[in-house]
């Protein structure tokens, strides 16, 4: 199954990492990815334009109601959770989640709407946030990938069954060739 729904979550600090990550992805990448960075409040970050390389694939703040479409990276703004519906990006103040954007509204959102078709990436250690996201991608048939590093050197478990939360746990390097493998129906 070609895995064309691609959503990632990083905590504050992510940023580097996250750019890194998206710029490694060609311009003909076979999935739209979906991004939500946290960041400490009152600190505006450029996201789209940090992501955006030379030759590689575009990123752009997402707007409420626009088509998904492959090739594309959709940057969550801030204090909007970033949700996926029925073909389309929606921009929400609510759904009883505290931190905007959520990372676990975004993935949960994905599951709802892609089902399998979706692989959810954790970058660094987002804590908390991001557990109920990859399972619920888990539950639907997606796949999930999480970024082995000094703070995440095992892959996020499960509160309730103690299984891993990732089908990969893997170096930041390794994770774009997951990704272009997924994308490509390879696993």
């Amino acid at each position: 199954m070609k895995r064309d729904i691609v959503v990632i979550g990083a905590p504050i600090g992510g940023a580097a990492a996250l750019a890194q990550l998206v710029r490694g992805l060609p311009r003909d990448f076979d999935a739209a990815v979906f991004v939500v960075l946290h960041t400490a409040p009152d600190t505006p970050i450029l996201l789209a334009d940090v992501l955006n390389a030379p030759g590689g694939i575009r990123a752009a703040a997402a707007i409420h109601g626009e088509p998904v479409r492959r090739g594309r990276v959709y940057v969550a703004i801030e204090n909007k959770h970033l949700l996926l519906r029925a073909e389309a990006v929606n921009l929400s103040d609510g759904n009883g989640r505290v931190q905007r954007p959520s990372i676990d509204a975004l993935f949960e959102s994905a599951a709802e709407s892609y089902n399998g078709r979706v692989v959810g990436v954790i970058l660094l250690h987002a804590r908390e946030e991001g557990r109920d996201g990859l399972r619920a991608i888990r539950r639907a048939g997606g796949r999930t990938v999480t970024h082995r590093n000094e703070s995440m050197s095992e892959a996020p478990r499960d509160a309730e069954t103690g299984e891993p939360l990732s089908d990969r746990h893997v170096e930041l390097e390794q994770i774009v060739g997951q990704l272009l493998a997924y994308a490509a129906g390879q696993e």
